[in-house]
């Protein structure tokens, strides 16, 4: 199994308290997701995210290629950093820390994803795709934070 690596970073103006009150609302994952990942809640959520918990939504990354997906807050450490895995979905592994640094009155929001694809070299060949997807993805999510936070 080969896992690939991606990061993400983005600072912004704002407290670290407030970035933390964001991301810690699982409520808010709908805001960072591309509409066009259409994605929806299978269930109720809290307001607050807490270890143990898992979250399942229905997405679509392909046009025409629904899935659900599974995920559980593995690790938190406030205002430092949580981590979710995905428990049940597309890939054979995925591991997506989200880490946050207060530096000189602004908050670095980090993210170090780690992911493997399924059916081996066959679906190795896809990485590509696959890729240009998460990169959307963080590109979209870190436009939708700096409105958040403007």
């Amino acid at each position: 199994m080969k896992i690939y690596n991606m990061e993400n970073s983005l600072d912004v103006s704002v407290p670290m308290e407030e970035v933390w009150c964001f991301f810690s609302n699982p409520n808010n994952l709908a805001i960072l997701t591309p509409p066009e990942f259409k994605l929806h809640f299978t269930q109720e959520l809290p307001s607050q995210m807490m270890i143990g918990q898992k979250i399942t939504y229905g997405l679509c990354p392909f046009p025409g290629f629904r899935i659900r997906w599974e995920s559980e807050i593995t690790g938190i450490t406030k205002f430092k950093q949580f981590i979710d895995e995905q428990r049940k979905g597309p890939f054979v592994y995925w591991r997506h820390k989200h880490l946050f640094n207060e530096k000189a009155g602004m908050t670095e929001i980090r993210d170090h994803l780690e992911y493997a694809l399924p059916f081996g070299m066959a679906g190795d060949a896809f990485h590509p795709l696959v890729k240009r997807k998460i990169k959307k993805m963080f590109t979209y999510r870190n436009k939708k934070l700096e409105e958040v936070f403007s």
